[in-house]
């Protein structure tokens, strides 16, 4: 029988625990979060892997409200912390609508403080609180979780170095979940580093410098030599710290992840440092959960699926494809037939759909890492050397690198292709993961071409444009699952294409919303309505002029789209027609880019975007 999850209702309680009891507390946290993540879907491995590495963390700083901080890079390591910060009994909610967030979130408790959903941020926001923390006068420790591929990305080395050229005494710990230890160092490195955090080394440590601080210079002389032949030694045996002392930080490590005692051995000289400091962790994603450790990329972020390791599969049916399948199978089709064609991710390979790229053209992808600047500027100098580029980014992650995108491809007009995968309403990651503003951001940037397919059809005929054009474009898709073909027999890319004939009333659907619109007008022609869908798949430049006197036959015109309204394709549109003297056609955009986690098809419905709201909305304007 499953034993019951204690209720911890601060971090604080753990300093009473025992070794033993915190093993065991780590067992009960790992059966949690694989209980619950088979049922809720989330980020499984890399929580795995920290489960430990929490608990000790928690056991020797005093982190709390008005207390000291701890800072997840990424934020979606932190299911072990919700479970000791009084939110056990809410843990099967985790990343459904209404229940816990799958990352940090202020407003969901007092003991998260930085709703941390994009990467190699944290360091950089623990910066500012240690800077503001001594500014105020106030003592209390700012420590950085730092890890699960967070340290490639650029940011987190810019705050590293800000904080060791000003050794405001940050504390991050490096969660290495990619390396092993190095065997070359040795036992005597491992038996030195020993010596180096325990508690009578430190405090005679501190004996000899205030000793040698005060004497003369003579004991000047000794101090300088100590120091220089510890900082070689500590060099030639520890290879990992050159880079990070060379930085300005303290180095301790590399230490076991999952050996609690030395742990909180380690953690302790990193809580009496001074100084900017850095503790090498060792971990491994999915610890205690063979599939898990066995294929950490795939156990990454999960749908919901099947705890028993001898059936793993995902609860979710099969059927239709989704949008990232479609773009797996058509790349793969392209790059064999064209040995130009490159693809570039960053860190997410499996979830834009180019595992299977990766597999069949190794020396033609390329996986940056948490880059996405660099992916697009990479991108870009592959396009100038005469490749045909597809990058592929989530929309969310596209953000990231928006200067990149106008200045290295779109102002120098050249033929990169990005695939934006999650655009639209994203679901259980919530607000920090929404697709929802791509289209805002990247509609009016120059020579740039903007698309949304309508189904797999259309996607597989704009990666063959993408293939054959001159200038940069973009295609735009969500998370979910789509016919190859809806039927669309016109299947011009820019302008308005007719899918369902009507009379009273128009709707214009762009992109995936097309198969919505199709559904909301089979609700209104059981209401005596004449419904005629348009598809639309251009997001900017869109040609109208030969459509609009049979736009003006209709009684009322409707736009739908999955983005939010302020500059998205729904407004600039409607500013099109009207000018062409159509009166003010009914936008259904996304009006609340804020909305917690949940499903697509449950943030839709919020929003009116399901077939039944569009067809509602469009009853209550024609009353």
């Amino acid at each position: 029988m499953a034993q019951t999850f204690p209720n911890i209702s601060d971090p604080s309680e753990l300093k009473d625990y025992s070794v033993a009891e915190l093993e065991s507390l780590a067992a009960l946290c790992r059966q949690e979060i694989m209980r619950t993540v088979s049922h809720t879907g989330g980020h499984l491995a890399s929580n795995l892997g920290v489960v430990e590495l929490t608990l000790a963390l928690a056991r020797t700083f005093d982190f709390g409200p008005e207390r000291d901080r701890l800072i997840f890079d990424v934020g979606h390591q932190s299911y072990t912390w919700k479970l000791i910060t009084g939110r056990s009994g809410e843990f099967y909610s985790l990343r459904q609508q209404g229940g816990l967030s799958g990352f940090p979130k202020r407003s969901e408790s007092p003991y998260d403080f930085y709703d941390a959903g994009h990467s190699s941020t944290a360091a950089s926001i623990a910066l500012g609180c240690q800077r503001a923390d001594r500014l105020n006068g106030v003592q209390r420790q700012n420590v950085v979780v730092l890890g699960d591929g967070a340290l490639t990305g650029g940011m987190a080395f810019e705050a590293l170095n800000d904080a060791g050229q000003s050794q405001d005494p940050i504390k991050v710990i490096l969660n290495d979940n990619q390396m092993s230890i190095d065997h070359n160092v040795g036992a005597l490195a491992r038996h030195l580093e020993k010596i180096r955090i325990s508690n009578s080394y430190l405090g005679l440590k501190k004996q000899v410098k205030n000793s040698l601080d005060n004497g003369s210079g003579a004991a000047a002389r000794v101090k300088d030599f100590l120091t220089d032949f510890k900082q070689n030694l500590r060099l030639r045996l520890h290879k990992e710290s050159i880079f990070f002392e060379a930085l300005g930080f303290r180095y301790y490590g590399p230490v076991d992840g999952h050996n609690i005692p030395d742990l909180l051995a380690s953690l302790r000289a990193v809580q009496l440092s001074d100084k900017p400091t850095i503790l090498h962790v060792i971990t491994k994603k999915g610890q205690g959960y063979s599939p898990a450790e066995e294929e950490p990329s795939r156990f990454h972020g999960v749908a919901p699926f099947f705890l028993d390791a001898k059936t793993q599969q995902s609860k979710q049916s099969n059927g239709r494809k989704t949008f990232s399948n479609y773009v797996s199978d058509f790349l793969v089709d392209a790059a064999s037939r064209d040995e130009q064609v490159c693809a570039i991710t960053a860190a997410m390979a499996q979830g834009t759909g180019l595992a299977d790229f990766e597999i069949k053209f190794p020396e033609r992808f390329f996986d940056t890492g948490i880059t996405e600047q660099h992916a697009v500027s990479l991108g870009a100098g592959l396009s100038l050397a005469g490749k045909k580029v597809f990058v592929a980014l989530y929309s969310t992650f596209s953000q990231r690198a928006v200067d990149q995108i106008l200045h290295d491809v779109c102002l120098e007009n050249l033929p990169v292709c990005f695939l934006l995968d999650r655009a639209g309403e994203v679901g259980a990651d919530g607000e920090t993961h929404q697709g929802l503003y791509d289209i805002s951001i990247f509609s009016s940037f120059p020579n740039l071409q903007l698309f949304a397919p309508a189904d797999g059809r259309d996607l597989e005929l704009l990666i063959e444009e993408a293939l054959k054009t001159n200038i940069p474009m973009m295609i735009r898709y969500p998370k979910a699952k789509t016919e190859y073909d809806l039927g669309i027999n016109n299947r011009n890319l820019r302008t308005l294409r007719l899918m369902r004939p009507g009379r009273e009333i128009a709707i214009i659907a762009y992109g995936v919303m097309a198969d919505s619109a199709l559904q909301a007008a089979e609700i209104l022609e059981k209401n005596n309505h004449s419904v005629a869908v348009y598809s639309l798949i251009t997001g900017n430049n869109i040609q109208v002029n030969d459509k609009i006197e049979e736009l003006c036959s209709y009684q009322h015109v409707s736009i739908v789209e999955d983005g939010i309204r302020t500059g998205g394709v729904a407004e600039n549109l409607a500013l099109k027609l009207c000018e062409q003297g159509l009166k003010v056609p009914l936008l259904h955009t996304v009006q609340n880019g804020l909305r917690g986690q949940a499903t697509r098809e449950e943030l839709l419905k919020e929003e009116g975007l399901d077939p039944e709201g569009i067809a509602s909305t469009i009853l209550a304007s024609l009353n």
